[in-house]
């Protein structure tokens, strides 16, 4: 996708952590090592606990058995407090400009978030956006609809997220800019015909400054 495109769509979808929000998820790998007194390779609890991750994203798994699973795996017991901050510290906030900027978007296009995410962040997110950007309204006041995955019980990369979407949006492909830091998550909407940017993760938007 060429910047100088941007008069070829008339729809955007963003994707959440690392494009609008800034995102670190070692932080978390490394916070989880700690308090789950974990001996190997930081990254190496995401492979260990992927299916349990993204059980978790999809909803299929409830906080309090997410939380227990990942204390059960641990060398000591770490309390659930220290365990949700562990989870939370990929999280590193808002950029005013970017809050800026999705105002200044939503009457221009029609705008959408559609995101892999889960009930611990999003209770974090919405926490953040009132406590420290006074927004209590995040969801309608920035996007026609926004799409979790830990609501559709579906998660990027599949297609039928994006098939989803695409139908109860009633988006045309074709007319829609799809934003995702996530290569995988590109491809597919490429291959449903979105028009795509591939996005480095926590950079700013201004290409799409009008």
């Amino acid at each position: 996708m060429d910047p100088k495109d941007k008069v070829s769509y008339k729809n955007i979808i963003f994707d959440f952590g690392g494009v609008l929000l800034d995102l670190d998820v070692n932080r978390t790998y490394d916070a989880l090592k700690q308090v789950m007194a974990f001996e190997g390779n930081a990254h190496q609890i995401y492979l260990d606990h992927q299916d349990l991750f993204d059980s978790f994203e999809m909803g299929h798994t409830i906080v309090e058995n997410f939380l227990w699973k990942l204390q059960n795996k641990s060398k000591r017991v770490p309390p659930v407090d220290k365990m949700i901050t562990a989870w939370n510290a990929m999280l590193l906030g808002w950029r005013p400009e970017k809050l800026r900027l999705l105002e200044e978007l939503k009457p221009r296009f029609r705008t959408f978030l559609l995101s892999n995410t889960n009930e611990i962040h999003i209770e974090w997110v919405r926490r953040d956006l009132k406590n420290n950007h006074h927004i209590t309204d995040f969801d309608t006041r920035f996007f026609e609809k926004t799409y979790y995955s830990h609501h559709l019980g579906k998660r990027k990369p599949n297609a039928d997220i994006f098939e989803y979407v695409i139908a109860d949006a009633k988006l045309n492909p074709a007319e829609t800019l799809f934003i995702d830091d996530n290569a995988h998550n590109i491809e597919t909407a490429a291959g449903l015909g979105f028009q795509t940017k591939l996005h480095e993760t926590n950079a700013n938007l201004d290409f799409l400054r009008g």
